[in-house]
């Protein structure tokens, strides 16, 4: 394994993330309530697998979740 020293005038990309919103921490927690109700509504087949599918890509279009499109089966 090589390692290189870094001179001190190497400097680091200063990438602070940025923090939540209220309004977008509230928006996640409802997007997932809204999977959470899609997921029983399929389960108890109340809804098809293409209903569902169309209803969550609404969900995460309304409510922008940044975890959403991660978590998703279809785009």
């Amino acid at each position: 394994m090589r390692m290189t020293q870094l001179s001190p005038n190497h400097q680091t990309p200063n990438h602070t993330p940025s923090k939540q919103t209220k309004e977008q921490l509230q928006n996640e927690l409802n997007f997932h309530l809204a999977e959470k109700m899609l997921i029983k509504l399929r389960e108890e087949r109340l809804i098809s697998q293409e209903e569902f599918n169309q209803i969550s890509k609404l969900n995460r279009q309304k409510f922008n979740p940044l975890l959403g499109p991660l978590m998703c089966d279809k785009p």
